[in-house]
């Protein structure tokens, strides 16, 4: 395991050098597609019933490419990101308690950038999602550059999510940020 480590680290530190290198800093928001009431029907127990809910998405990343090979470019992301909130009411004997989740994700993603001019590009990406355990997800964005100086440009993006939770969650956001070339 460690030779092929080895090789593959050889061999890709010539693309790394003369690379078109870039990080990446969004911030996020959006609306989280979530049916409530069924991730509460599965979740809890017999009775429980949602009382109120949030789907309001927000978020910060970073994304670091180094690798750029022709219109391709290959990257990495990490995320945290806010999915949604709801409230609960659980009948508990003459009682009822009442309880409230907030439903974050830290993630991690490699990237595929596709991007035949300057200005406009497209992300796709595998995510792997910590939530309550490991959740599998999918993303794909179209990003709109405005370009500010040689080393620095303002990517706008419009973000869509897919992610293997309870019931499935699509988080659509827009991002803006910043792109610093390295």
């Amino acid at each position: 395991m460690k030779t092929k480590v080895l090789i593959f680290i050889i061999i890709l530190v010539p693309f790394i050098g003369y690379s078109q290198r870039s990080v990446e800093l969004t911030a996020t928001i959006g609306y989280s597609a979530v049916d409530i009431e069924g991730i509460v029907e599965v979740d809890e127990i017999s009775g429980t019933e949602a009382t109120d809910w949030g789907q309001l998405n927000g978020g910060i990343s970073g994304q670091l490419f180094l690798i750029f090979a022709g219109d391709f470019g290959f990257g990495i992301e990490l995320m945290y990101h806010h999915l949604y909130w709801y409230s609960v009411e659980v009948p508990y004997g003459y009682y009822d308690i009442y309880r409230e989740y907030s439903i974050n994700a830290f993630r991690i993603t490699p990237i595929i950038r596709y991007g035949p001019d300057n200005t406009v590009s497209f992300d796709i990406g595998p995510e792997l999602n910590f939530l309550d355990g490991l959740r599998l997800g999918l993303f794909t964005s179209v990003n709109y550059n405005i370009s500010i100086s040689d080393r620095m440009v303002v990517p706008l993006k419009l973000r869509f999510d897919i992610i293997d939770y309870i019931k499935p969650v699509v988080p659509i956001s827009l991002n803006a940020g910043v792109r610093i070339k390295i």
